[in-house]
């Protein structure tokens, strides 16, 4: 216990311990800018040359996608509008039960390396793709 804790503990204030101090470093707030048209979730930023072939396919440039952690994607469904793509990533479980995630844009994908070496799972990508075609056009 150090000086501070000692006379924080004699005057009988209790100190709490945040959880996510991450938050008060404004990790927390995510602002979605208007030129986003896709929404990428994944541990790490994308890097590989599948990735830059599909938002070539798709005609999105990086500088539009927001690239967040599952830990950062703590925003309701309901607020999203976008396509989101998950990366090797699994969604939600308070998104799951939600009965409008058939209304909402979601990809889910395995990892990109794994994605450029199959011709079923890159076919696959490509028909849920097409689908949400008007949500990449521009703005």
């Amino acid at each position: 216990m150090n000086n501070q804790d000692w006379y924080l503990n004699q005057l009988g204030i209790t100190q709490y311990i945040l959880r996510k101090p991450t938050v008060m470093k404004g990790e927390a707030s995510i602002n979605i800018a208007n030129n986003i048209r896709l929404i990428i979730v994944s541990q790490s930023a994308p890097d590989d040359k599948i990735f830059y072939d599909i938002l070539k396919a798709i005609n999105v440039k990086k500088e539009d996608c927001l690239i967040l952690s599952l830990a950062q994607l703590f925003m309701p469904l309901n607020q999203l509008n976008h396509v989101i793509w998950f990366i090797n990533e699994n969604i939600p479980d308070s998104w799951k039960s939600a009965h409008t995630l058939n209304d909402k844009a979601i990809i889910e994908t395995t990892t990109l390396s794994e994605l450029a070496q199959s011709p079923n799972l890159k076919r696959q990508l490509w028909r849920t793709l097409c689908q949400y075609e008007n949500y990449f056009n521009a703005h």
